[in-house]
């Protein structure tokens, strides 16, 4: 039986609505209890090119792809022009991929968002990128059946499949690890942690609730600078950083925002957060005042940590700066009731801290890859 396969460009707000809905509409996570369905309202902001910060300095088409006359997958191709300033002009890239498990649905979005970039003028096509890399990144490839944590995402585990039947390969893979109180003995880390500090110069300050707004330059400044050289790397726009730290500074716990100072200048820093992806999943995309209790009384039980920024001003690399913040954090979250943190996402080619995790005899438990083929 022959398949009727539509691919349409999103044209209006209903078309958007109807794209941000396919996973739902699709049925694409029925029965599946890793999946953490975005809140439907962030999402229409995160597209509003007023209001989202990709529009600044970005372009993008949406597409939904119907079988049947049914909603059965969704596709963006766009193009960043920061990113072409400091890496490539060549590379264009595709997000907020979903879709079926059907490979003739699959390719027709494929070749839509392929076409859309080659008419740019691009040789590359990678991603997922949904819009950069510092949002929703990579195929869930590596445990995909465990629910991922706050931040992060799960994908249908046939997406995978659909890229390398297509003829994509591999790019890079980005990891999750999961630091336990179980399975070591972390009371010698400690004491290891009060000697570095006695012989060092820096200060490391617990932020009061009220002062973390006021940190949001330094942690901006140092981020900037301190993850420059990381794969694919571009420095936070102003709007980007504003509306990611908006949402940080609500669940950030204060005794978990730790910075590093000298002299009275801010040098490092590190930031988590509770795992609220369980409370999240309780909303189902709708912010109703029932599901917020729900979230609110998940968030307030979960024992799970996020370690969500970190960063260590360059020239200060070397003096420990980073193993006490991370010990500081480890201890201190073990002391309000904590029994695990992720640290992610790191990139496969991070080896030190890597290494540095492996030591920690943490668990490797999710990872992510980002997919490239020639236009």
């Amino acid at each position: 039986m022959q398949q009727n396969i539509e691919v349409k460009k999103v044209t209006d707000k209903k078309m958007l609505i109807e794209f941000i809905k396919v996973p739902w509409t699709a049925e694409i996570y029925r029965d599946d209890p890793a999946w953490v369905p975005p809140v439907i309202k962030d999402q229409l902001h995160f597209f509003d090119p007023d209001e989202g910060y990709f529009f600044e300095h970005g372009e993008a088409q949406l597409f939904i792809a119907y079988l049947d006359g049914k909603p059965a997958g969704r596709i963006t191709a766009h193009t960043y022009s920061r990113y072409e300033e400091k890496y490539d002009r060549d590379t264009g890239f595709f997000g907020f991929y979903e879709c079926i498990d059907n490979l003739n649905v699959s390719k027709a979005l494929f070749d839509t968002a392929r076409e859309w970039l080659r008419a740019k003028g691009k040789k590359k096509m990678n991603g997922p990128q949904s819009f950069t890399i510092y949002d929703s990144v990579g195929f869930d490839c590596i445990n995909n059946g465990r629910m991922p944590v706050i931040g992060m995402f799960h994908f249908a585990h046939w997406y995978e499949k659909h890229a390398l039947a297509y003829g994509f390969e591999k790019y890079i893979d980005w990891f999750c690890f999961m630091v336990k109180k179980d399975g070591i003995n972390w009371d010698p880390l400690f004491k290891m942690r009060e000697e570095m500090m006695k012989k060092s110069d820096i200060k490391f300050i617990i932020a009061k609730k009220k002062d973390i707004p006021n940190r949001a330059d330094d942690v901006k400044r140092i981020f900037n600078a301190a993850w420059e050289g990381n794969m694919d790397h571009l420095p936070l726009t102003d709007k980007q950083f504003t509306l990611m730290f908006d949402e940080l500074k609500m669940v950030i716990i204060p005794e978990l925002a730790i910075f590093a100072e000298q002299g009275g200048k801010t040098v490092g820093f590190i930031l988590s957060v509770p795992d609220a992806n369980p409370g999240i999943a309780a909303l189902k995309g709708k912010l109703y005042p029932w599901r917020i209790v729900k979230l609110l009384w998940k968030v307030k039980r979960t024992k799970t940590l996020r370690t969500i920024l970190m960063g260590v001003m360059p020239e200060y690399r070397g003096q420990n700066i980073d193993q006490i913040l991370i010990l500081m954090t480890i201890e201190i979250g073990l002391g309000l009731g904590y029994v695990q943190s992720d640290c992610s996402l790191i990139v496969e080619t991070n080896k030190k801290m890597i290494g540095a995790l492996k030591y920690l005899n943490s668990d490797c438990y999710k990872g992510y890859r980002i997919f490239q083929i020639n236009v």
